[in-house]
């Protein structure tokens, strides 16, 4: 994944648009920095805060603990506001332990919960860049997992600075994103970068969630929200869909169906016929879930149950996002697209803000069918920006970061100016 040996070194990497002609004004873009930490003897970790046991140039949970933090030190101090962070790992991940990884860019005062690999954006203010991981284990007699070594690339902006009160500073813009008279025209390159998720405002990760239903007979039956609504006529598009919420039991009754397969550590909940699997125990806990709720099934059974695809935030039903089956979240842009892929209002299930920034945007796709393997960026829902193979590989676009769409879908996002990098 990286270079282990590398210890403490920051390398700059200049990110530029080439497909934004600026010519008459000498620019600078953004900048990519990385950090790396092998954990050996000169790791930078805060002591005060770290509760696991390091050792060997390893981090474990401590030997009297079943959960412990690792969090570091303040690893880049910028002068502007860091705006985006990709972590990668090496780590060793043994059965019934689970390691959930953070980052933040104001001295771990928010910490967001992140998947290796992806690139976050901050949501929050700050040039204060620190990582933290939770490792857990399911008992004292099991093995601990342990991290090995962290990576960090990270974005400073080039315009945006950070004032005393924690504030973004960028005055170059006026309220439609264009450049003001006398404005910096840095700040147009920044803006334009952020179009395409390298810096400044580009959007944040996402989540889904879960509900109760019904007990898991030996044949499962799929059941929907117009299954038990009969209407002579065959109509029932004036019906009111039921929509499930993650973390409640069903009206009426007291159970809350929480499954996993024997043997394996994945747990689920069946909410309105479908499985929703809880990614992380911290969000099973928040939920208000008890391990006791469990009960165990066989695959098959599991298997009868299809996953959950749509979702919303709780206290937003204005926006739908569809769950990929690479565990990443992509706005849909309207119902017509949605019943394009067959999917109906009963479908959705509203998940919890957590839980929702635990997944990171589907932001790069494809289309299936006909098969045509040109990337396209999709932003905020709206455009579409084609991604030529070059771009892909300077951006580090990997394969289980770009999804299949269907036609309907592509042709709903209006075309703006190709990424060339």
């Amino acid at each position: 994944m990286f270079n282990s040996n590398i210890k403490l070194k920051y390398f700059v990497v200049p990110v530029i648009l080439t497909a934004i002609s600026l010519t008459a004004f000498p620019v600078l873009a953004d900048q990519v920095f990385a950090y790396s930490d092998d954990l050996s003897s000169g790791y930078n970790l805060d002591m005060f805060q770290t509760r696991a046991k390091i050792s060997g140039g390893r981090a474990f949970t401590a030997d009297d603990s079943v959960s412990s933090a690792v969090i570091s030190s303040v690893v880049a101090n910028s002068s502007k506001a860091i705006v985006s962070a990709r972590l990668d790992v090496s780590d060793n991940i043994p059965s019934n332990t689970r390691i959930v990884y953070y980052i933040s860019n104001d001295n771990g005062y928010r910490f967001m919960q992140v998947n290796p690999g992806y690139t976050y954006s901050f949501d929050s203010v700050g040039n204060q860049l620190r990582w933290k991981a939770i490792i857990t284990r399911e008992s004292l007699l099991v093995q601990s997992a342990s991290v090995d070594s962290v990576y960090l690339a990270y974005t400073v902006s080039d315009t945006l600075a950070v004032n005393q009160n924690n504030v973004y500073s960028n005055s170059g813009y006026n309220s439609n994103g264009v450049l003001s008279n006398g404005g910096d025209i840095n700040s147009y390159v920044c803006s334009a970068l952020s179009l395409v998720g390298l810096g400044c405002n580009a959007a944040s990760p996402a989540t889904y969630a879960k509900s109760a239903q019904t007990v898991i007979p030996t044949s499962a039956t799929v059941t929907t929200a117009s299954s038990n609504t009969s209407n002579n006529s065959g109509n029932n598009s004036n019906l009111a869909a039921t929509i499930y919420t993650a973390g409640k039991k069903q009206e009426g009754s007291d159970l809350v169906n929480l499954v996993k397969v024997k043997g394996q550590t994945e747990i689920y909940e069946i909410v309105g016929g479908k499985k929703h699997l809880i990614p992380t125990m911290d969000i099973f806990y928040d939920y208000g879930f008890k391990v006791e709720q469990i009960q165990d099934i066989t695959q098959k059974q599991l298997d009868k149950f299809p996953r959950i695809k749509l979702i919303q935030i709780t206290g937003n039903k204005k926006k739908t996002y569809y769950f990929t089956e690479g565990g990443m979240i992509r706005l849909i842009p309207d119902k017509n697209v949605s019943g394009s892929y067959g999917d109906r209002d009963e479908d959705i299930i509203i998940i919890s803000k957590k839980e929702f920034n635990f997944y990171p945007q589907n932001q790069f796709v494809f289309l299936e069918n006909p098969l045509n393997r040109d990337v396209f960026q999709i932003i905020q829902g709206k455009t579409k920006r084609y991604v030529t193979p070059q771009a892909v590989k300077r951006m580090k676009i990997d394969l289980e970061q770009i999804a299949p769409i269907n036609q309907t879908e592509l042709a709903a996002y209006k075309t703006d100016k190709p990424i060339v990098l």
